[in-house]
């Protein structure tokens, strides 16, 4: 028995508050109370549109309800970070290396300065003739907004040079503005020719020859990131420079961090339940992040933070712990991934390991550390987490979000995580998130299939109902046997007809149900 999913089925639960719209009486949704689940039941469940809080099993009816809710997973594997997303990996990392706002003016100023004192490496480029614009372009280059262009970006917005093969040449190598003989001739007889005389150029002139020419800032970070690697010892010659425009993947922004670092941050995976001894050990901290959180954030009451609440809704799960030759070193399961920083909790992403993918089930951290964007940050580690554990289980490879709801433009963040699907309501198939997007502009519920004939291939037939496993008076039989131990008025069968269909035929025949 305790290696089987024991659960309660709950009917048709109608007209409560929504917590998206805050409408107090528009939600719908059936539920399971587990007392306990295996990770495969609870894999197929999720693929049905079913989500945990606690113990707690619900899924919404997505026909009736206010604001529909549609599974969705990011294919872990093929994920490509956003520009927006890669600045906020970016940040992150500066943050840990202990960069201020002002070693960044610092930094702009010293590259700045660069551009003058490069030496020419002897093709000649004449820039912008306005001191200014350039100054300008530089200060864009190397400031980290939070608009959504990369650094790569801003970096190709330096000025264009322009080619001069049709201007003059003078005996110092000076290419001058063509048409301007009286210039060209003045400098001529000023220069002379092994000296360090300083040439005189007036505005409007051409470049400053006593000035090396000016490169592109694209140019200067990579000649920057060579430098560095041939100061380890790393011999440049043998980088190939088709690997220069390379697309980085998450690890590579994850681990670029230099050596030594001014903050210093941990991820250590927790188990929940059972309660592993580090999770005992850290579980008041814990919940007092949770605390400040929930207080600051959403605005909740004291009261509504309190530590039995609290586990209820993020520490107890129905999973049972599982461990398999095939499976990760950690086992399956729920467990908490905490982040430390210089030996404190910054925050803390409760996670389901389950065979087919690592499902989030939420997400809380310090407020304090809010201008560093945790939400997103939690969950680009969370695909690179998933990310890791495909090597070691070639099966899991997709991170769950939990719901996407479209009506609701506060939760809409999560199609940003590309390739996505979402699930249909209907045939229980998936579908990219992109070919989705318009049909839910037209209409909050959709079915998601296109294929007119496609159906659900989990739907129950004629008989199946006999094989749903019955708990009853401490014993196990299935439906067929139990329906004649009771009377008919006790058996309801309405009821299990539906719940058959919620859950599918296949789950159904596994889930003992407590009746």
């Amino acid at each position: 028995m305790m290696s089987l999913s024991i659960i309660e089925y709950y009917a048709e639960h109608e007209r409560y508050k929504c917590g998206y719209c805050k409408k107090p009486d528009t939600s719908y949704s059936h539920g399971i109370w587990a007392h306990t689940m295996t990770v495969s039941d609870y894999q197929d469940l999720i693929d049905r549109g079913w989500r945990r809080s606690g113990k707690y099993c619900y899924k919404p009816t997505l026909d009736v309800t206010c604001c529909p809710s549609y599974t969705i997973r990011c294919k872990a594997l093929d994920f490509k970070a956003t520009k927006s997303q890669k600045k906020i990996l970016k940040r992150i990392n500066k943050y840990l290396s202990g960069e201020t706002e002002q070693d960044k003016d610092d930094r702009r100023m010293s590259t700045s300065q660069s551009y003058e004192q490069i030496e020419n490496l002897g093709e000649q480029f004449i820039t912008p003739k306005q001191d200014p614009q350039i100054i300008n372009v530089h200060n864009v280059t190397f400031t980290s907004g939070n608009n959504d262009q990369d650094d790569s970006a801003i970096g190709d917005t330096s000025p264009i040079p322009y080619m001069c093969d049709d201007v003059p040449e003078t005996s110092g190598d000076l290419m001058m503005e063509k048409g301007d003989e009286a210039s060209l001739k003045r400098l001529q007889t000023d220069s002379v020719p092994g000296t360090s005389k300083v040439l005189s150029v007036k505005k409007d002139m051409g470049p400053d020859p006593n000035k090396a020419p000016c490169k592109k800032a694209k140019l200067l970070r990579r000649e920057r990131r060579l430098q560095k690697l041939k100061d380890k010892g790393v011999d440049i010659t043998t980088l190939s420079d088709t690997n220069k425009n390379k697309e980085k993947q998450i690890e590579d922004f994850i681990n670029e961090l230099p050596e030594n670092v001014k903050h210093k941050l941990e991820i250590k995976l927790v188990r929940t339940t059972p309660p592993s001894g580090e999770w005992l050990a850290t579980a008041k901290q814990t919940h007092d992040v949770y605390v400040k959180y929930q207080m600051k954030v959403h605005g909740d009451t004291l009261e509504k933070c309190s530590e039995p609440k609290f586990k209820e809704f993020l520490v107890h799960s129905p999973l049972l712990e599982e461990h398999s030759e095939v499976g990760p070193p950690s086992g399956y399961g729920s467990f908490h991934q905490q982040y430390w920083l210089d030996g404190k909790i910054l925050a803390v992403g409760v996670i389901d390991i389950l065979p087919k993918c690592v499902s989030s089930v939420y997400f809380f951290y310090d407020p304090d550390y809010m201008h560093l964007n945790l939400g997103t940050y939690g969950a680009l580690r969370e695909i690179a987490f998933t990310r890791n554990l495909h090597t070691l289980c070639p099966e899991l490879k997709y991170y769950y979000l939990g719901f996407y709801i479209h009506s609701c433009c506060k939760m809409r963040y999560k199609g940003n995580f590309h390739p996505s699907d979402l699930l249909c309501p209907e045939t229980y198939k998936w579908f990219p998130i992109e070919n989705c997007l318009p049909k839910l502009d037209r209409s909050p519920y959709s079915r998601l299939d296109p294929d007119i004939d496609s159906v659900d291939e989990n739907f129950p037939k004629q008989g199946d109902i006999n094989y749903i496993p019955i708990h009853y008076k401490g014993s196990v039989l299935l439906y067929k046997v139990y329906k004649k131990k009771v009377s008919k008025s006790r058996r309801n069968s309405e009821q299990l007809d539906e719940y058959l269909k919620l859950v599918g035929a296949k789950t159904a025949k596994k889930l003992v149900l407590v009746r």
